[in-house]
Formats: C-alpha cells, sequence, structure tokens
C-alpha cells in the first residue's frame, strides 16, 4: 500500500516554488541565476541567496563558479516529483473542473503540494494517464512518444502542423498569451501554418480562415510538432 505522505520529503513550500522554478528554467534551456530567479519568484535578492545556500547545504543543488544554478542528481529528482504533482493537478483543473489555462495553472501552483500521493495517483488514473500537461509540457515520469517540436517563430511558411507545446516560462510570466491562445482558439492539437513579412517582429498565425498576429517573444514559446507535418516540413530546424 503507498504512503499518504507527499513524495517531496516533506519539503517547504519555499524550497519546493524554488525547485521547480529552477526545474523549468533549466529545462527551457536558461541559465539559472540569481537575479533570474529572483525575478521569478518575486522576491529579493538577498532572499534568494539565503535560500540557495540553504538549499546548496542540503545537497539539493550547487552553485557554479559562475553563480549559475544547477539542479544535483536528488534536486533534479525532487523537483520532478514536484513537476509532476502540479502538472497532474493542473490536468484536473483544466479538463475536470473546467479551469481556462492560465487559472488552472496558478491554482495548481497553490493547492498542488498539499496534495497527498495517493490523491495525485488517483486524479492521474481518472484522467486516464495523461503525457502532458494542458500546455503540452511532458509530466515527469510518463513514457511520452517522441514529438519534433519548433516554434512558430521558426516554422517555414506554409508548412502546416498540430500546436503541441507552450512554454513553462510564458505559462507563469505571460498569462495573458494564454488567454490570448485560448479567446483565438489557438489550442493544443489545432493544425496551424504562420506567415511573416521581412524584417517584421511579429508572425501571422494561420488557422483556417482565422489570422492572429504574435510577438516575436510570443511566437518563441509556442511550439508546433513536425513529427504530423507534411513530410516536406522535415527540413525545418527542430528542436526537442
Amino acid at each position: 500500500m503507498s504512503s499518504s505522505r507527499n513524495t517531496a520529503h516533506d519539503l517547504s513550500p519555499v524550497s519546493s516554488r524554488y525547485l521547480e522554478a529552477i526545474y523549468y528554467m533549466t529545462h527551457e534551456g536558461e541559465s539559472v541565476r540569481p537575479s533570474r530567479l529572483a525575478e521569478w519568484l518575486g522576491v529579493s535578492a538577498p532572499t534568494v541567496t539565503g535560500v540557495v545556500q540553504r538549499l546548496r547545504d542540503e545537497g539539493l543543488l550547487h552553485v557554479r563558479t559562475d553563480r549559475s544554478i544547477a539542479l544535483s542528481e536528488t534536486g533534479d529528482a525532487e523537483a520532478g516529483a514536484i513537476v509532476r504533482r502540479h502538472r497532474i493537478v493542473e490536468c484536473w483543473l483544466a479538463d475536470d473542473i473546467g479551469l481556462d489555462w492560465a487559472a488552472a495553472d496558478l491554482e495548481a501552483g497553490r493547492i498542488a503540494h498539499f496534495f497527498s500521493d495517493d490523491l495525485v495517483l488517483r486524479i492521474f488514473a481518472r484522467l486516464g494517464r495523461p503525457g502532458t500537461c494542458p500546455h503540452g509540457n511532458e509530466i515527469p515520469g510518463v513514457q511520452s512518444r517522441k514529438r519534433r517540436l519548433v516554434s512558430l517563430a521558426e516554422l517555414s511558411p506554409n508548412v502546416v502542423a498540430p500546436i503541441a507545446r507552450i512554454s513553462e516560462v510564458a505559462e507563469h510570466e505571460a498569462p495573458q498569451l494564454l488567454r490570448l491562445l485560448d479567446r483565438e482558439g489557438l489550442h493544443l492539437g489545432e493544425l496551424v501554418s504562420v506567415k511573416r513579412s521581412p524584417g517584421a517582429d511579429a508572425v501571422t498565425v494561420i488557422r483556417g480562415s482565422r489570422q492572429t498576429a504574435l510577438g516575436m517573444g510570443a511566437a518563441q514559446s509556442v511550439w508546433v510538432d513536425l513529427s504530423h507535418a507534411p513530410r516536406a516540413a522535415h527540413t525545418d530546424r527542430a528542436a526537442v
């Protein structure tokens, strides 16, 4: 029988928030620095310094010589468990309760830490064991098929592909983008293509007869899956 205790090893909410933030930024390819962490968490630089030192002393992260921060093997496992919990609860709030993308992400961040492992497993099973959160980010520990992802900013014109992922950083820092995508019907699985004018700092996303302009920053945060695009799309530069 599984225990009702959280497998986050009873980390405090503060420690969990730090590990989760570092995990998200690392998996988006960012170099995690104290100033960036302070910005993400909305706290002061001295506060970050104190918590980072404590987490380092606990063996959960490393501070490199250039002051960038990396999760240790133990810290990555702990952070992965936190993210898994968040994304499963987020799926439940969006798919079962009916909250919109931005609200589901916000509420999951508030309550997921307090859910027992047993409850999270029951929610996961009820939802059919999803492989990704509502925004297409993979749930740690779930076997999923290989995807060939490329951002809308890099997608070649006239290539049609389904929306597959919204950047976790965008979820956190640009909830207005989630609301725009929701309002425009740019949901996961929707087939889209793009067009852009030379030198323009925006792309036009085309879905059927609808067109939506996205700035390049926003376009870099929305990814399509080329493995479901026409064969010609495979000449695009892809990222996973």
